[in-house]
């Protein structure tokens, strides 16, 4: 076969494909806006939390950790760049400064490892650094828990809602104290594993999505090569039945005139006669053959050639087979050609393979079967289209290997749905080539109206197009 067969299950995601944090612009963009939100949100988280103070120069520059972790060390380094934002933060909260906006730099840096980098190393480290992130706070509450406590004791503010029972009259919405309760770092973990399930799943996401178009260039360059070789293997076809056939003629007549080139002068000039028309004819079928790799090359008209020329392409009817019978008896065989009446109205398509046939099997004769002498010619009309092509000779050198030429009859014949057998006869000495085609009725009306509409100017041949089928 000419192509591959492709899976036509959705692409497997590539766990080494890389992910949008790969690249250094997304990390930029988020990088600035984490460190925008992270510092003027403490700024005015800390006015809301009265045990906490206004974070300084070492504030501000802890909180520039994280997004510089994130814009610095990823994709290389990414559980560096983990440690180092969970580090900063803790560092930040120890320090006594504002709960809240701090936690955007690390969140953000385990998203982009997760978004960069191996799949399945970038979850492992994610997830690593979201449980290293989570015991750190909560390590910082228990260690801050007791001195938070008393300074909001200290200097008591009225409460306005109880965050909840036992907390003293200090823990209230309005001094921020709820930050570092228990149901706060159980919700804020809970947030976390949120946030890097989505980056996760988005992460899937994108490497199917990226999978998905790198097997889809696959398969249209696998496509493109396809038709390359189907392409190349019609125009080897055509070449190989045009060159053969009239070259295997050439030959004939050739050692026909130097045969009779003393003997009979005048036989000897028909011979070289022949020779000339036979090989203008080639010449001219094999323009026709190389103008399909030319775009927008055309080929022939049939009025270019003299009357005894077999046709550059299957004509609407089979009157071209009279003329391949026509040369094979010019070269000494004796051709009968039978053609049932319904035949007529044939495809196209079915004509162009039933030429094609014909010519094979006559210069198989000339070739390999130089001790024949009759040939028959037979083609009917039942279910569908049999062509049998029948001589009495024996193979020259004993079993011939198929060849090209057979094999192309072959190909010709399944592309077009039908089936073909050659070999030996069953009833005596010789060899037969028999091609079974199928026809539609609805193609062989139409093709009955264009030919009684008298459009036979150009046909093409259907067989020509590239087969899908196996070959022999």
């Amino acid at each position: 076969m000419l192509g591959t067969t492709r899976p036509t299950s959705d692409p497997l995601p590539d766990p080494n494909a890389a992910g949008p944090f790969d690249r250094t612009r997304p990390r930029v963009f988020v990088a600035v806006a984490v460190a925008f939100a992270a510092n003027l949100g403490s700024l005015g988280a800390a006015r809301g939390q009265a045990w906490a103070s206004e974070p300084g120069l070492v504030g501000f520059l802890l909180l520039l950790v994280a997004p510089a972790a994130l814009l610095f060390l990823l994709p290389r380094r990414p559980a560096v760049a983990a440690v180092l934002s969970v580090a900063a933060t803790v560092t930040f909260l120890l320090l006594g400064y504002p709960w809240g906006p701090v936690f955007l730099g690390p969140v953000a840096v385990l998203a982009g490892i997760m978004l960069s980098g191996d799949a399945r190393r970038a979850r492992l480290i994610a997830w690593s650094g979201a449980a290293l992130l989570a015991g750190g706070v909560s390590a910082v509450a228990s260690l801050i828990a007791p001195r938070v406590e008393q300074a909001l004791t200290d200097e008591p503010r009225p409460p306005r809602s109880e965050w909840g029972p036992g907390h003293g009259p200090g823990w209230n919405a309005d001094d921020g104290g709820w930050l570092l309760s228990p149901g706060s770092l159980i919700a804020a973990a809970a947030w976390l594993a949120v946030v890097l399930l989505v980056a996760s799943g988005a992460r899937d996401r994108i490497t199917r999505r990226v999978a998905a178009r790198a097997a889809a260039r696959a398969t249209a360059a696998e496509r493109e090569r396809t038709a390359v070789a189907s392409e190349r293997l019609r125009i080897a076809r055509e070449l190989h039945d045009v060159l053969a056939h009239s070259l295997s003629a050439i030959n004939v007549q050739a050692g026909v005139g130097l045969h009779l080139l003393e003997k009979n002068p005048g036989q000897a000039r028909e011979a070289l006669s022949n020779i000339r028309d036979t090989s203008k004819d080639a010449l001219a079928e094999v323009r026709t053959v190389l103008g399909i790799v030319r775009e927008g090359t055309s080929p022939p008209a049939q009025g270019t050639l003299h009357d005894g020329a077999a046709p550059l392409t299957p004509t609407w009817d089979l009157t071209g087979l009279h003329a391949l019978a026509d040369q094979a008896r010019a070269e000494g065989l004796d051709v009968t050609v039978e053609l049932a009446a319904d035949v007529s109205g044939l495809p196209d398509h079915v004509v162009g393979v039933v030429h094609r046939v014909v010519q094979e099997s006559l210069t198989n004769v000339r070739r390999h079967a130089p001790s024949a002498r009759r040939v028959t010619l037979r083609v009917t009309r039942h279910d569908g289209v049999e062509v049998v092509v029948a001589d009495d000779g024996v193979p020259a050198g004993g079993p011939v290997e198929p060849g090209y030429g057979l094999l192309g009859m072959r190909e010709r014949v399944e592309g077009a749905g039908g089936t073909l057998t050659a070999g030996p006869r069953g009833g005596g000495a010789g060899w037969e080539v028999r091609a079974r085609l199928p026809v539609s009725e609805g193609s062989s009306q139409a093709s009955t109206r264009s030919t009684g509409s008298g459009q036979a100017g150009s046909t093409t041949e259907a067989s020509d197009r590239p087969e899908t089928g196996d070959t022999a």
